[in-house]
């Protein structure tokens, strides 16, 4: 049983950051579809800090403040 574990646990880890890595990647798809943002400026980004840039899109957008909003995603503008 452990050398089966042994053998599967280097596929399980890498499935699993494939899978985080495709979560990522579609965060920063959905912020250039939507917002206009720039790939490259999000590409430098980890995904940590794309997370809490959608986040705080999401809670300007909620507060309905088209200035709060703009102020976030124009340092991303191409």
């Amino acid at each position: 049983m452990s050398i089966l574990l042994l053998i599967l646990s280097p596929a399980l880890f890498g499935l699993f950051w494939i899978i985080r890595f495709q979560i990522c990647a579609a965060r920063r798809r959905r912020l250039v579809d939507t917002y206009g943002v720039d790939p490259k400026k999000l590409r430098k980004m980890s995904c940590k800090e794309v997370t809490n840039l959608r986040k705080s899109i999401e809670e300007a957008k909620d507060q309905g403040d088209a200035y709060a909003l703009e102020a976030v995603i124009k340092p991303y503008k191409p």
